[in-house]
């Protein structure tokens, strides 16, 4: 297994980890009515800390261990399946964006096309924090695409 391979092994575990303890917390708290502004934005600031704190600690770990390819720069076949990954992840930002813009300019025509995001509009949030949700698990949806894509291209011996 190459760096770049592991490197993005720990990114996608991050990724998967924080979020699913962020929704967790944030269903929670919406379960036992003390979901407000304050408690989301306390929770995505644990979740910005989490991600910073865990990337660059991991990172360097891996660094630490395998020192002799951490300075390599991408080779071809690196930047062709981060292309991949990156394509991937613009298509379903891209589609995803239409969606909450489509969902914010007709909420009540909408609401039968949202359904992976159907959970997130009956939260006891205002609407701005709902709609953020919305862009949030799309962008989510987004780079689990792009990891997974790099892995599936990586274990492929692309």
């Amino acid at each position: 297994m190459s760096y770049k391979e592991r490197s993005t092994w720990i990114s996608l575990a991050i990724l998967v980890y924080i979020w699913f303890d962020y929704f967790v917390q944030l269903f929670s708290l919406q379960g036992t009515e003390q979901l407000n502004v304050e408690s989301v934005n306390s929770l995505l600031l644990a979740v910005v800390l989490k991600t910073i704190v865990l990337e660059i600690v991991l990172q360097i770990v891996l660094a630490i261990i395998d020192h002799k390819d951490a300075n390599y720069a991408d080779d071809e076949r690196d930047k062709l399946i981060s292309f991949y990954g990156s394509r991937n992840a613009y298509g379903i930002l891209s589609v995803g964006i239409i969606m909450t813009v489509f969902h914010t300019v007709f909420p009540t025509l909408s609401s039968f096309s949202m359904m992976p995001t159907q959970a997130l509009t009956t939260i006891s949030l205002p609407n701005e924090y709902k709609i953020m949700h919305i862009v949030i698990v799309f962008a989510l949806a987004a780079e689990l695409a792009k990891f997974s894509t790099q892995l599936f291209f990586y274990r492929r011996g692309f």
